[in-house]
């Protein structure tokens, strides 16, 4: 028997050779290992970013197994971020809506923080709403609480003996009350806070001397002597450049807003079942 026939006939032979050929044929016949689906890189920039966060919070960089742990962090918020808009949970979600709006909203509205008002804008500006910028009126007084519903010779008794002898310290005559006896120049607002809603605007119409006829409160009767009176003043444009061009800025970013809603409205025909008529804006 020569060499060639002996090797035909030795099982081991027959085992490579079949052991070839089943994975010639499952070469061919086989598919490439799939890609996975989706990949989540964190590169360079975003590790920046969680570095760059975690700093601004604890003064300091993170250590490599803080770091680690952020970025685990982000991968876990990815995978569930792109599984949910995969299943579609951020359809017909209202928070979702909103949030979305309001960063559409500020992508429109950081543009205006870079206007300048043209020459005269911000005067204009400034003078269509000048009562915005006025300083409030204010008002010094002392008062008598006489109680909450005095007789009239009580009134008068007090009264008399205040033109009768100036000397008399007003302090000791009306009634006990915890209201303050006298109050230092006070805007409107203040001097509503303790006398009560209207107090100030009473009190607005009262002479600088002498005490007054009876001025009502939300405690009751006051006699009272305006001790000094600051009218309402309006600054000039110099004094509060800074806040009237802040305001000035405010407004433009929500006149470009709405500009721009209007430009992207016009993209949509809106219907409303059950009716015949368009949104109002589709009219």
């Amino acid at each position: 028997m020569t060499l060639l026939q002996r090797l035909l006939r030795e099982p081991l032979l027959h085992f490579f050779v079949v052991g070839g050929l089943f994975f010639v044929v499952f070469g061919m016949v086989s598919k490439p290992s799939p890609e996975p689906a989706d990949r989540i890189v964190v590169g360079p920039d975003q590790i920046e970013q969680l570095t760059a966060g975690y700093q601004a919070v604890w003064r300091r960089p993170p250590t490599n197994d803080e770091l680690r742990v952020m970025i685990d962090g982000f991968v876990r918020e990815e995978v569930y971020y792109r599984e949910a808009l995969s299943l579609g949970l951020d359809r017909d979600d209202t928070v979702i809506r909103r949030r979305l709006q309001q960063k559409m909203e500020f992508m429109t509205d950081s543009g205006a923080d870079l206007l300048e008002p043209a020459a005269g804008e911000l005067e204009a500006y400034f003078a269509a709403n000048e009562r915005t910028y006025r300083h409030e009126p204010r008002l010094a007084f002392a008062q008598i609480y006489l109680g909450e519903a005095p007789a009239p010779e009580d009134i008068s008794r007090v009264l008399n003996a205040l033109q009768s002898d100036p000397a008399t310290d007003p302090f000791t005559l009306g009634e006990p009350t915890l209201l303050p006896a006298e109050l230092g120049l006070s805007p409107p607002e203040a001097i509503d806070g303790v006398f009560g809603t209207g107090f100030f605007e009473l009190l607005a119409g009262l002479p600088l001397a002498g005490w007054s006829r009876p001025v009502s409160s939300a405690y009751g009767i006051h006699l009272v002597r305006i001790l000094d009176s600051v009218p309402a003043i309006a600054p000039p444009l110099e004094e509060v450049h800074d806040v009237v061009l802040r305001d000035w800025k405010a407004a433009k970013a929500l006149e470009i807003r709405e500009l721009q809603y209007a430009r992207l409205r016009e993209r949509y025909v809106v219907e409303i079942p059950g009716t015949d008529a368009p949104a109002a804006e589709d009219r």
